[in-house]
């Protein structure tokens, strides 16, 4: 599942923007060996689990799925992609980004991708979106780029914390979850609120931010070693501020990158219901929100496994198991679900980043090709 929320947006802004000063902002690199050596530390852990769930049982729920409703899941899951990218299109159009709806897709694509392989609380996913942006559109405007995918973090917290409180309030008053699983989700919804709530105070702070910036920065320079251009950094940080501001200001554009967000958010909590359904099994809607608000909160954190591998899926099925499911359909849909929003979303991301890569190092070729043109030769 990609990332949609983190309040790990003002630190992208912050090392973007520092990039951006020492030379200019970079794709985040992917150290293949690296990746499949932790992907198969995670699946050998849940192999494990899989054998005392009972393997054999949740093979038999598996051959009994619907393969119809199984590619409706596939679909709502791309549809919950393009939602998300037309939310985070509406806000870009503000600061006349031209780059065609197809590209938008494709970045969202990419940056789920890069989450997925490089584990790092969506910063390496975020990063790619600022990069592309940038590249696409043949402009340098970090601060305004920053500001779009800050802006729409913002923005998808909105329906993620509406799912999470209905979720709850349905887990709380009508199942008999076991209060350690209510006392989970309360907490990992108490802890986002307040990140959430802090990163929307430093957005708009200037003080705040130019304070927490200059911190990281000091942090940068001692680790990588090298120079950053503070005066420079602090006219790029009052330019991410204004253009913040600016976005605050137009209401219509954040109600329809809202009204996307939550058309995105909806699409891919219900391929966890279809999920169910292709199984003959009927989950409430409501129940799917309070173990996914557990699942986000899981891939934003920089733990080591990329895609959460293996944690996330031992945490989503006993979640589902405390809502009342036997475990050998909880741990099935589980691997339904992640097929379908973690291994088919990065093979797809995959293809979507080779394409995005390629697109930008066309282009100035083509345009050197066309200039040669005009001149006659």
């Amino acid at each position: 599942m990609i990332n949609r929320f983190s309040p790990n947006g003002i630190f992208l802004t912050i090392c973007s923007i520092s990039q951006y000063v020492k030379s200019e902002i970079e794709l985040p690199t992917i150290h293949p060996k690296k990746s499949i050596a932790l992907i198969a530390i995670g699946l050998c852990v849940y192999f494990l689990y899989l054998y005392h769930a009972g393997y054999q049982d949740v093979i038999e729920s598996l051959r009994g799925a619907a393969i119809s409703l199984f590619a409706a899941a596939v679909i709502l899951a791309l549809l919950g992609v393009f939602c998300d990218a037309l939310a985070w299109r509406a806000i870009a159009l503000k600061f006349d980004y031209k780059v065609p709806i197809k590209d938008i897709f494709m970045i969202y694509l990419s940056c789920g991708f890069m989450n997925n392989l490089i584990p790092s609380g969506s910063f390496s996913g975020e990063t790619a979106r600022v990069y592309f942006l940038e590249k696409l559109d043949g402009g340098s405007r970090i601060d305004q780029s920053s500001a779009t995918v800050a802006t729409t973090r913002i923005i998808t917290a909105i329906p993620f914390f509406l799912g999470t409180a209905i979720g709850l309030a349905y887990l709380d008053l009508v199942t008999d979850a076991p209060p350690w699983a209510l006392a989970t989700c309360y907490a990992i919804a108490l802890v986002l609120l307040l990140l959430n709530a802090t990163f929307f105070g430093i957005c708009f702070a200037e003080n705040w931010l130019e304070r927490i910036a200059f911190t990281i920065i000091k942090y940068v320079e001692s680790i990588l070693h090298v120079h950053i251009d503070k005066n420079q950094c602090s006219r790029i940080l009052e330019r991410f501020h204004r253009s913040m501001t600016l976005l605050a200001e137009h209401k219509k554009t954040l109600f329809i990158s809202t009204f996307w967000a939550l058309a995105g958010w909806l699409c891919m909590t219900t391929v966890a219901v279809v999920v169910f359904r292709s199984m003959g099994v009927t989950v409430p809607l409501w129940a799917v929100l309070a173990v996914y608000s557990v699942m986000i909160f899981l891939q934003m954190l920089p733990i080591f496994l990329p895609g959460g591998v293996g944690l996330v899926d031992i945490v989503m099925s006993t979640l589902f198991t405390a809502i009342g499911l036997p475990m050998h359909t909880a741990v099935a849909a589980t691997i339904l679900i992640r097929l379908v929003q973690l291994w088919m979303l990065t093979a797809i991301g995959g293809v979507a980043t080779a394409y995005l890569v390629k697109k930008i190092n066309r282009e100035p070729l083509i345009a050197g090709a066309e200039k040669r043109l005009a001149k006659g030769f």
